[in-house]
């Protein structure tokens, strides 16, 4: 039963990537700017000083004259393969640079995640267990400014105090410049939104479990306090909450994207944000299909992990 709905599952997953691959395609061909001035190392305003036929031989050599769903069903079928072909720009192998920017963007991911499903998970413990006080208005209104501060805005205030005018950390969020230490305010940046709906959903889900009569009948067997909420209650609420975190984990990448380029972090955001400014067409379509693809393989495992985790959800 579950190996069927599995490879259901890893059929639905094949039109999602099919999609992002076609939207990573149009995008790129949508962004202002012309791919074939900008390998000539060239801006729009160099325009003008072309050779006449110049930019159409450039165009033929990149394959830009060729209609559109040919270039779609050449880079496709390359790109399925692996081959992203060479950037326009610095004529690099665009999977190469892809290869090189991961692992820095991973690891930023990763951390984030951690560090926001610890934070997420302890404030909603703290705000299901003291429901009315204090500690439950302090935890919720935390989670309310997480869900409404933008993720770049955020990042601006953290180097703003904690870069300039408390110089404890540094701007420059490379790990090989600075050590872990670089690492701190990236990721607090970008786990401030996915704690505070970790902790929105670990509050209603602990609150629905405390509410039955399991946890009434562990505590009148004379259990401690601290073991009717670790054993009992969150082993039961935390089913729903690993649905969040995986989604989250997914959905972190746009807060990646922003948070990469104002650390100057050397990770996939920041080398798909220079693509952009650059026109540097297969580096762009590259980045957007590889980050595409995460998300649906993320979504997919969570939905898998779900799966092994609930038995019910089978049904």
């Amino acid at each position: 039963m579950l190996t069927t709905v599995i490879f259901r599952r890893l059929l639905l997953s094949i039109p999602t990537i099919l999609g992002v691959a076609t939207l990573a395609f149009v995008l790129g061909h949508l962004a202002p700017g012309d791919p074939a001035i900008a390998a000539m190392g060239l801006d729009m305003d160099g325009y003008t000083t072309i050779e006449p036929g110049e930019l159409e031989r450039v165009r033929r050599e990149l394959g830009l004259d060729k209609p559109m769903l040919v270039q779609y069903g050449l880079w496709l079928g390359k790109a399925l393969q692996g081959d992203f072909g060479r950037s326009f720009v610095t004529t690099e192998l665009v999977a190469e640079m892809i290869f090189y920017a991961l692992p820095s963007t991973v690891f930023l991911l990763l951390t984030t995640m951690v560090v926001a499903s610890i934070v997420g998970i302890a404030l909603g413990i703290i705000s299901a267990v003291n429901q009315g006080k204090t500690g439950d208005y302090i935890a919720r209104m935390i989670a309310i400014i997480g869900v409404s501060t933008p993720t770049f805005w955020f990042a601006l205030v953290l180097i703003l105090l904690f870069s300039f005018a408390i110089p404890i950390f540094p701007m420059n969020g490379s790990v090989i410049d600075h050590g872990p230490i670089a690492m701190v305010l990236p990721t607090l940046a970008i786990a401030l939104h996915p704690a505070a709906l970790i902790a929105r959903m670990m509050r209603s889900s602990m609150l629905e479990v405390l509410s039955q009569d399991m946890v009434r009948t562990a505590t009148a067997k004379g259990l401690s306090r601290q073991r009717v909420l670790l054993v009992h209650a969150l082993r039961n609420a935390i089913n729903p909450v690993l649905t969040v975190i995986g989604f989250q984990l997914a959905n972190l990448m746009g807060g990646a994207v922003a948070v990469e380029y104002i650390f100057s972090i050397p990770g996939l955001g920041s080398l798909l944000i220079e693509s952009i400014y650059e026109k540097d067409l297969l580096v762009m379509q590259g980045a957007v299909l590889v980050v595409g693809v995460a998300f649906a393989v993320t979504n997919l495992l969570v939905d898998i992990l779900y799966l092994v985790v609930d038995p019910r959800i089978r049904l």
